[in-house]
């Protein structure tokens, strides 16, 4: 098993907006913890609205932790990822084209690096999906996670 750790700053707002995208209001998220308060996300987004909703200019480093096992990260899907980063490709064909790959070889690609989280697609124009790297960094992490000791 391996972890990739992804990494960005952000503003106190941005984690906001997020809030409010996915929830609608406090009083929607307060609903949904009171139906179920075992669900630690709702109970940990709860803390997030109340922290972040007077440090709106705040920069903050967010990380996510993806503990991947079955997933590999090769050659190609550090090049797509590079590209994506440093390139803003505006489709995935666009990214096949600037990787010299064929489409059919990128697109799985880029649909796996979506579902693991670690890249995001936007809608764009023509049914388009525009790969995104929404982070500053990412850390491949091999061995033994620490939490597991």
């Amino acid at each position: 098993m391996y972890q990739i750790r992804l990494v960005r700053k952000i503003k106190g707002k941005d984690i906001m907006d997020g809030l409010k995208k996915e929830y609608g209001s406090l009083d929607n998220l307060k609903k949904l913890y009171k139906e179920d308060k075992e669900n630690p996300i709702f109970y940990f987004h709860l803390e997030e609205w109340d922290h972040y909703k007077d440090r709106l200019d705040k920069d903050i480093t967010q990380r996510k932790i993806i503990f991947a096992k079955n997933y590999p990260i090769g050659k190609i899907e550090l090049k797509l990822l590079d590209l994506i980063k440093t390139t803003n490709p505006e489709s995935i064909r666009d990214l096949a084209r600037l990787s010299n790959k064929d489409i059919k070889t990128v697109q799985p690609k880029v649909n796996a690096l979506a579902e693991e989280g670690i890249i995001e697609l936007k809608n764009g124009s023509k049914n388009n999906k525009i790969p995104v790297f929404p982070y500053d960094y990412m850390e491949i992490v091999i061995g033994e996670s620490p939490i597991a000791k």
